[in-house]
């Protein structure tokens, strides 16, 4: 089933399905915004304002990497299920995160210091190396051939390693123990199910290309594994 959601070569807009995904990650952002800042408080919920900004600013980061993913670098189908699942289960995540996090009393600290940190970092690998992937497929001369340049080079699976830095740093932002349990999960299922199903989907596209590619690579973190 991961094969063939993921990976299979059928090329659609799948807008309706974009759409709904965006807006799940919406609702859960705004839901949780919402619960916090329109209580018996008004504009001055309990919590860290710095904190509060910090976490809004992730969300809306998210949301707004999330729609350029979808609507310029994802040419796949998009299921209706997957966006249903797929998107919802993220928006519940944003908003778990954010009602948790933006009434933190603690002011800001080391490990706030040290998330920021994290989910900028990972913004930015899971941005740049999605990006720098759809401009050299743009070329007619790339087309048929696997792109193992620019970060993928340190990575097979280099875009998912950017998700488990960017959730790991959300998390730690929340100042939720609970929260560790994203970041894990997502491990897990990029190691068991998403990148067993991709390196698959990519030796049978690629063949001996791949091949090459994945013997001189690591799966999904630089250098470690």
């Amino acid at each position: 089933m991961a094969r063939q959601l993921q990976f299979k070569g059928v090329k659609s807009a799948s807008l309706g399905a974009k759409i709904s995904i965006i807006s799940w990650y919406c609702f859960g952002v705004l839901a949780a915004a919402w619960l916090t800042f329109s209580g018996p408080e008004g504009a001055n919920p309990p919590g860290s304002r710095g904190r509060q900004v910090i976490l809004l600013t992730c969300a809306v980061i998210y949301v707004i990497r999330a729609t350029i993913t979808l609507f310029v670098f994802v040419k796949r189908k998009i299921p209706w299920w997957e966006a249903a699942w797929g998107g919802g289960l993220i928006g519940f995540v944003l908003f778990a995160f954010l009602s948790y996090g933006l009434v933190i009393p603690q002011p800001l600290g080391i490990m706030d210091a040290v998330g920021s940190l994290l989910y900028l970092t990972g913004s930015y690998i899971g941005t740049a190396s999605e990006y720098s992937r759809h401009v050299w497929k743009r070329h007619p001369r790339n087309q048929g051939h696997l792109y193992t340049e620019g970060l993928f080079q340190y990575s097979r699976h280099i875009n998912y390693f950017g998700d488990l830095l960017l959730f790991g740093g959300f998390a730690a932002l929340t100042h939720a123990l609970w929260a560790g349990i994203v970041p894990l999960a997502m491990a897990l299922s990029f190691v068991f199910i998403l990148i067993p199903a991709h390196d698959a989907y990519l030796a049978s596209r690629y063949g001996t290309e791949f091949e090459e590619y994945a013997g001189r690579t690591k799966r999904l973190i630089p250098l470690v594994y």
